[in-house]
């Protein structure tokens, strides 16, 4: 039943598949069998039993809301399952991305994660309270403020930070170990998802977590950590991503950013990745995704956010550290060239490059006269290739069919999924009912005929299925 549900190699769900499930009942055979009894430490049969059926739980409701609400309903008997690892993995996929159902959690259900880390520290754990700040990119604030409040209610028995002397030696040598990298288990994996769930928290500028957080890992320390020559890439893109959403981002000024030397410290830092990725050397034997991701979306988006915010004196700031704003600018020429780059990765430099462009015109900062002629001929292409599109688009779909505008495409989304729920809520009845005989029928054809006929005796024995294949495929 579980390869049934399996999202295909591209990542689609199998929605027919899932709803066919669902429509004969199986899912209430696996909760029941959750229920059954055992002797957890002797059983180990048992226990391959119980790790199969949460996998076709995760399966049967991944992508699928429909499916996630009917395994809601039946929240408490995970929540009150005594292996509380095992089930945290189902409870994830039940709120994943459904907005939803993440905005009816309760106090209770976030104890209970918080609960079972002060047990076990393990990353899992995280995953569940990551999923459920944020969902469908929309930012739950209350959740969020109900998580960190909880956070911070644990203390240290749940916030694994590296702040002091010792802590920070201890942090370099879990990212020099390969094994502390590698294991889902280690320490490191669970302080990095750490400050992703507070990231998440902060994100959406939430002034209360905000507040909270600043004292969980001040500029100075992040920028010692990012800035360590023994810093790995899923560090800096958790700790950048942290300081973007707590720091810079934010719902009140915090002048501290815009003042302080740190930041300038993790510019030149930043420097030093790009060059790493752009470097001649830099083969697809050498290649390092994750770094280049950092690279093009974390950095790339806190450039933006750092010199397009509200709060940031730009006179003061670009006209104090000119040769670093160019240098900056040039890096990002350099990522936006650069083979490997995909078409997402490029768009995200390209917006970096031409705010700070629009900012370097502005403030009539010295760029030099080759990268003035680089950034013309970079911006005016990118002009070039979208009129070209345009004119394709209506040349292609003609006046009555072209793209909506950026104002019109909110409310056709609006007004297109009002319409896809009104139809749900319409025929869902009559589709399930429809499934539902068409199911029993697949079953019992012998049904359709009254009993001890010859209908009903060559239905029983396959006549009815056989013809109904050769229909089908024939």
């Amino acid at each position: 039943m579980t390869r049934l549900c399996v999202p295909t190699s591209k990542g689609k769900t199998r929605l027919h598949e899932q709803r066919l499930l669902r429509n004969m009942g199986a899912h209430t055979v696996v909760l029941d069998l959750l229920q059954v009894p055992y002797d957890k430490a002797e059983d180990s049969q048992m226990k391959e039993v119980m790790v199969d059926a949460h996998e076709f739980l995760q399966h049967f409701c991944f992508g699928y809301k429909h499916n996630q609400a009917l395994l809601y309903k039946h929240l408490d008997l995970f929540i009150n399952a005594g292996d509380t690892l095992l089930h945290s993995d189902t409870m994830r996929h039940i709120f994943l991305d459904n907005a939803d159902l993440c905005v009816k959690v309760t106090d209770s259900v976030v104890q209970h994660f918080i609960h079972a880390i002060q047990k076990e520290r393990h990353v899992k754990y995280l995953y569940f309270l990551q999923t459920v700040v944020k969902a469908e990119e929309t930012h739950l604030r209350r959740i969020q403020d109900m998580v960190m409040q909880e956070l911070v209610n644990a203390g240290d028995d749940v916030l694994l930070f590296y702040n002091d002397a010792k802590g920070f030696q201890n942090l370099i040598d879990l990212m020099v170990s390969e094994r502390e990298r590698l294991n889902e288990n280690s320490d490191l994996k669970y302080h990095i998802n750490l400050v992703k769930l507070l990231a998440l928290c902060t994100e959406g500028k939430n002034v209360y977590t905000e507040i909270k957080c600043h004292s969980l890992l001040p500029l100075e320390d992040i920028a010692r950590v990012v800035t360590h020559a023994e810093c790995l890439p899923e560090v800096k893109m958790a700790y950048v991503n942290f300081l973007n959403h707590c720091y810079v981002d934010t719902e009140v000024e915090m002048k501290e950013i815009f003042t302080l030397h740190f930041i300038w410290t993790l510019f030149d830092n930043f420097l030093v990745d790009i060059d790493t990725v752009c470097s001649s050397s830099y083969d697809d034997d050498q290649r390092d995704p994750i770094l280049e991701n950092y690279i093009t979306h974390i950095v790339m988006q806190l450039l933006r956010m750092f010199f397009g915010s509200p709060f940031a004196n730009l006179a003061v700031i670009v006209s104090g550290h000119q040769q670093m704003f160019v240098r900056l600018l040039q890096g990002c020429l350099r990522i936006y060239k650069c083979q490997w780059a995909s078409g997402e990765q490029k768009h995200s430099v390209m917006q970096t490059v031409k705010k700070l462009n629009e900012i370097a015109t502005e403030r009539s900062v010295a760029v030099p006269t080759e990268l003035q002629k680089q950034l013309r001929g970079l911006l005016s292409t990118t002009r070039l290739s979208k009129q070209t599109g345009q004119k394709w688009l209506k040349s292609t779909f003609g006046p009555r069919r072209q793209m909506a505008s950026s104002h019109e495409e909110p409310q056709i989304v609006d007004a297109y999924q009002e319409f896809v729920l009104l139809l749900e809520q319409k025929t869902g009845p009559e589709v399930k009912a429809e499934m539902s005989l068409l199911v029993d029928v697949m079953f019992s054809p012998e049904l359709l005929y009254p009993a001890q006929t010859a209908g009903y005796q060559r239905a029983a024995d396959g006549g009815f299925m056989q013809k109904w294949t050769y229909l089908i495929f024939y």
